[in-house]
């Protein structure tokens, strides 16, 4: 006697073929170029000092050091410079500082523009310059400061801004 057992019905292939995932890869280009640009639409750049690292060396130029203090409706730019004159030992710096007043319920863009191309006709080597807004100021505010720190695009005038 014989006893029949019947076979397991074969199953059919369900993995993605090469050919399905090449023309998904191709789509899922396609779309990312049609909807992307090439503008760059910010970059905050932190770094943060590793332990035991030892901390940059001072600038070589003439401005020293950049420090923006931002309120809600005005703003300082300080900056120390080196002291140029024969009486002055190597390390001798001057603290100068440019107010920037307010323009309706903001900082006046175009002064906070004017005070830091001063700055950099002075040293245009220099390429820091750090931001420390109060916890009253808005995004909005503190995002158009940070562009005009930066200058424009084409010219740059201290692109590596940093947020204290």
């Amino acid at each position: 006697m014989k006893l029949s057992r019947r076979e397991p019905a074969a199953e059919a292939d369900v993995r993605p073929t090469l050919l399905g995932v090449v023309t998904l890869m191709f789509l899922l280009l396609f779309f990312l170029l049609a909807t992307s640009s090439g503008q760059r639409l910010g970059i905050v750049d932190l770094r943060l000092a590793a332990p035991g690292e030892a901390p940059p060396l001072p600038h070589a130029g003439l401005v020293k050091s950049v420090v923006v203090t931002l309120e809600p409706t005005s703003a300082r730019v300080e900056f120390e410079v080196a002291t140029t004159d024969i009486a002055s030992s190597a390390d001798t710096r001057e603290l100068r500082a440019i107010e920037v007043p307010a323009s309706g319920d903001g900082v006046d863009l175009a002064a906070m523009l004017a005070a830091m191309e001063s700055i950099h006709r002075i040293d245009g080597s220099q390429e820091r310059a750090e931001v420390r807004p109060s916890p009253d100021v808005s995004t909005t505010t503190l995002l158009a400061v940070l562009d005009v720190v930066r200058g424009p695009t084409q010219a740059p005038l201290f692109p590596r801004v940093s947020l204290q």
